[in-house]
């Protein structure tokens, strides 16, 4: 591992830099650091090279850390910033870490100053490793939605349920339109005829069985709509398929048209060779005849959907070719001449047509005309010819030759490309947005529908004198922004919000969509857009912020008054507790059976009460985010025999017995043991309390894997945790109201179980938190079954085992004037006289002290071997108090014990970086207290 550390030292003290450096080094780092003292050393320094970390003195003459912090925010940096201070207070070090400071460490206690630092450059690397997941996620997943935009298929997941689902939220608007179905968010049989919609969920199965694309055709009509579609299947997740739809009308329209063609030119064939057979006498005086129709044949074949026909000026005969025949309508070889193919022309066209054929011969001038025909089945047909006069070698009119098409097709799409037109107008007006649309070659505007003078105020007149007229009416705070980015420029999508002033001087919110439009070459040269008015949806989201805010303030609120709960119930239970035990351990003289019975009902009460407590606020800590889990490697076996001999002692009460069955396979996990330990706790202590007398419990825990049955060599995916007991059993009703908070099943005034329904509701939250699942079997009169599962994690090869707590023996006469010192900085007389009766019944020597500053002024003068520390006095603190000890020599290894009533895990992190050795949540058990002390003063050598 590479320990080298390069780093930015703020301080103006060689001592200072002597100290740290030194700390570093035990530390195991490499040190390669600039010292800096002043602000233009420090920008030098990140000028000059990069850095992995930044300490700095709070207070430098002329240069302090806030500006220092500000330095650093200013180059964009994301390096570690930790302040060392030995003269910081508690406000300026949180008003630092709010400044973006990581961390703040006493220049009194640099102990855990090598972890910060490991540790924020650890989260330094895992911010930078996180940015360029980021950023190569979003570039993927715009990469697959510009694909997926461009791909003309429509697409569709599908689930076994046959519902379409679209493959992406933002599904362009044109796929939507080309779905002629409508099939989005629709179920299969409700679209699809009944046996295509068969063949649709026959083909799904098929590919999700296979996991093999599969590619089939349907074609069906539809509310007069003819579908003709390529469905490709693919497998897309165990119980989905990806369908992907193309529209293969026009390909099938190409088929159809070139089978036709070719079945043409076979009949064309077949005609001319029995022509050839029928007129072999005729040859030598057609030959010319048949070489010029073969030409018009060939132009006609080239033409695809051309015909081509003759008209003899001398005797009105016709030829024509086989495209002819069906343009018209009529069976191929029947006979025709000049005046009957005229009188198939529409009578309102025919006078038209004789003038242009009379214009021909007179100017020699081809012609080009479109004309309607009416055929014997009654239909219209529309028809664009062009002809030319064929003249004889003297000159002389000999016939007609031309050329027809079938334009009716596109005549009518024409006429409906135009009534189209005329519905998008109509829509654009009824909207109340406005639809836009610009020409890049020429930048001017081609369509700004009427809506613009209803959201802008302005006339639509100054558009189209001036494309860019809309700028003027800007806020100019979004101006910049939106001439820097014009719509124009855009190659796929733009997308933006901005304000507008109205002509009335009012502002509104709008948002601006637009996309471009190729041309055939696939060259931008339009772009069309619609922007809508927003405003309505801005007053709503600057509502919705305004209520997060109050939101946050409630559950800021809702902490502190944890807080002040936590405090005033387990203050007073200090005392009760404490004195119990004290008066229990014959402290304040001997007591009778009776009265020790009534101290270990008062003592099992108190117990009970903190208990409930305790759940109470970790409930509620769950509820708003605050409960952190410290999760370690560790040992299943263990942690069940403590949960186990926790309650054994109870049931050994009621004569139950209770037994652990532990396989063998089950690994270590990575998890927190404490709440762990709680919530088996809670489970047995459960089983126990609704067990009757000689009852059973047991206790299994056994691996989970994908095998059958798991050995020590299979893989392991979780272990499962059952408290079965043979209690009385649960009704199916009640148990869906097990796991709900203040809920219990009987809630009677006279029921026989007691407490508050926060054990299940604990253990439920606690196991989620830990990513498993709670479940819960039960027979009235039988006995239930209450199990948990926990996926496995990745662990290390090694466990951090707690020291056992020490056994306290209390001292002889001849050592009470050899005995430790201990300073005791109290304000509440109850827990004072609790504490000092016990540690002095322990034979320590005690001091008082009523608030900080008291007890300052005590460990300055008598040098205690000790100190418990309160953490809420009045006047001076304790933290504050713990500080300023840490600040002076003579009290930077004294061993301090802060003691509070306050009972979150941030409360254990303040009183440790305030100066404290160790942190105990009251009430605190006196044994535990002395075993904390004597653990203390053994590691400052101080005999005992």
């Amino acid at each position: 591992m590479n320990n080298l550390l390069k780093f930015i030292l703020i301080e103006d003290s060689d001592d200072d830099v002597l100290l740290l450096t030194r700390a570093l080094k035990r530390e195991g780092f490499q040190l390669d650091y600039q010292q800096v003292q002043s602000p233009n050393d420090l920008r030098q320094a990140l000028i000059d090279s990069s850095w992995d970390l930044i300490i700095s003195d709070y207070h430098l003459p002329g240069f302090e850390a806030p500006e220092a912090l500000k330095i650093i925010q200013e180059f964009e940096l994301d390096i570690p910033f930790i302040v060392v201070s030995g003269t910081i207070g508690e406000k300026s070090a949180v008003a630092m870490m709010k400044a973006g400071a990581n961390d703040y460490i006493m220049k009194g206690n640099l102990a855990r100053l090598g972890e910060a630092i490991r540790r924020e450059i650890r989260e330094g690397q895992i911010r930078v490793e996180r940015r360029k997941s980021e950023q190569a996620l979003w570039k993927s997943e715009a990469r697959n939605r510009a694909i997926l935009a461009a791909i003309p298929d429509l697409m569709f997941r599908v689930k076994p349920d046959g519902i379409y689902r679209p493959v992406v939220a933002d599904v362009p608007t044109a796929k939507q339109d080309i779905d002629p179905l409508s099939r989005r968010g629709r179920l299969i049989e409700a679209i699809l005829p009944a046996n295509v919609a068969q063949q649709t969920r026959r083909v799904i199965e098929i590919a999700l069985q296979t996991g093999e694309l599969q590619v089939f055709e349907q074609s069906f009509t539809l509310n007069s709509i003819a579908i003709e579609e390529e469905v490709r299947v693919i497998k897309n997740g165990p119980e989905e398929v990806l369908l992907m739809i193309r529209d293969i009308r026009d390909r099938q329209a190409a088929l159809r048209e070139r089978q036709r063609s070719q079945e043409q030119l076979r009949r064309l064939n077949q005609n001319l060779e029995k022509t050839v057979h029928q007129r072999t006498k005729q040859l030598r005086k057609r030959e010319a005849q048949l070489q010029e129709l073969s030409d018009r044949l060939t132009m006609a074949l080239e033409s695809a959907s051309i015909g081509c026909w003759e008209a003899s000026l001398k005797d009105g005969s016709l030829v024509w070719d086989q495209r002819i025949y069906e343009i018209y309508g009529i069976a191929p070889g029947t006979a025709i001449d000049y005046p009957k193919c005229l009188l198939l022309v529409h009578p309102e066209d025919r006078p038209h047509l004789e003038q242009t054929i009379e214009q021909m011969l007179r100017t020699d001038e081809d012609a080009h005309l479109d004309f309607r025909i009416c055929r014997d089945d009654g239909t219209v047909r529309i028809l664009k010819s062009s002809a030319r006069v064929r003249r004889n070698q003297s000159g002389e009119p000999v016939s007609l030759v031309g050329i027809n098409l079938d334009i009716t097709d596109r005549k009518r799409s024409e006429v409906a490309l135009k009534e189209s037109e005329e519905k998008f107008r109509q829509l654009a007006e009824a909207v109340d947005a406005v639809f836009w649309i610009v020409d890049l070659v020429n930048r001017s505007q081609v369509y700004v529908s009427p809506a613009y003078e209803r959201i802008w105020g302005y006339p639509v007149e100054e558009l189209y004198e001036n494309a860019n007229a809309w700028l003027e009416h800007l806020h100019p705070e979004d101006r910049p922004r939106l001439e820097a980015n014009p719509a124009e420029d855009i190659l796929e999508e733009y997308n933006e919000e901005y304000r507008i002033i109205r002509a009335d001087g009012e502002v509104r919110w709008i948002r601006d969509r637009a996309f471009s439009i190729k041309n055939e070459q696939g060259q931008v040269y339009r772009v069309a857009g619609i922007a809508e008015d927003i405003s309505d949806r801005k007053h709503a989201e600057a509502q919705l912020q305004q209520t997060n805010e109050q939101l946050l303030r409630a559950t800021r609120l809702k902490d502190e008054f944890l807080a002040s709960m936590s405090h005033e119930l387990r203050t007073p239970l200090n005392a009760i507790l404490g004195m119990t035990e004290a008066l229990q351990e014959d402290v304040f003289g001997a007591v009778s059976d009776s009265q020790r019975h009534a101290l270990q009902t008062i003592e099992s009460s108190g117990g009970h009460l903190l208990a409930l407590i305790n759940d109470i606020l970790d409930v509620a800590k769950i509820e708003s985010g605050q409960i952190e889990l410290n999760l370690s490697a560790t040992a299943i076996a263990p942690l069940c025999e403590a949960s186990v001999s926790f309650v054994k002692q109870q049931a050994l009460s009621k004569d139950i017995k209770i037994q652990l069955d532990l396989s063998p396979s089950v690994p270590r996990m990575l998890l927190d043991e404490r709440r762990m330990r709680q919530v088996l706790i809670n489970l047995l202590n459960n089983a126990v309390k609704f067990t009757p007398e000689g009852g059973e419990i047991t206790l299994k825990v056994e691996p989970l894997s994908h095998d059958s049955s798991p050995s020590l060599t299979t893989s392991v995916t979780g272990v499962r945790w059952s408290v079965q007991d043979t209690g009385i059993g649960i009704a199916a009703e009640h148990l869906p109201k097990l796991f709900q908070p203040f809920v219990q099943i009987d809630s009677a005034l006279n029921r026989q179980f007691e407490g508050t329904g926060l054990g299940l509701s604990l253990v439920k939250r606690l196991v989620e938190l830990h990513g498993g699942e709670v479940g819960v079997t039960s027979q009235l009169g039988v006995g239930s079954c209450f199990s948990i599962t926990l996926p496995m994690k990745t662990v290390g090869s090694s466990l951090s085992l707690i020291p056992p707590d020490t056994s306290d023996h209390p001292l002889s006469a001849s050592e009470l004037e050899s005995s430790p010192l201990i300073l005791l900085a109290e304000d509440n007389p109850a827990n004072i006289q609790t504490l000092s009766s016990y540690l002095s019944a322990k034979g320590y020597q005690l001091l008082l002290a009523k608030d900080g500053a008291e007890a300052i002024q005590q460990a300055q003068g008598q040098q205690p071997n000790l100190i418990i520390m309160d953490v809420q006095m009045p006047g001076m603190d304790g933290l504050e108090a713990m500080q300023r000890i840490r600040q002076q020599s003579w009290g930077s290894d004294i061993p301090i014990i802060a003691l509070t009533a306050l009972a979150l895990e941030s409360d254990e992190q303040r009183c440790l970086q305030a100066g404290a050795d160790e942190y105990l949540s009251k009430p605190v058990k006196l044994k535990h207290l002395v075993a904390r002390i004597e653990a203390l003063l053994e590691r400052s050598n101080i005999q005992v």
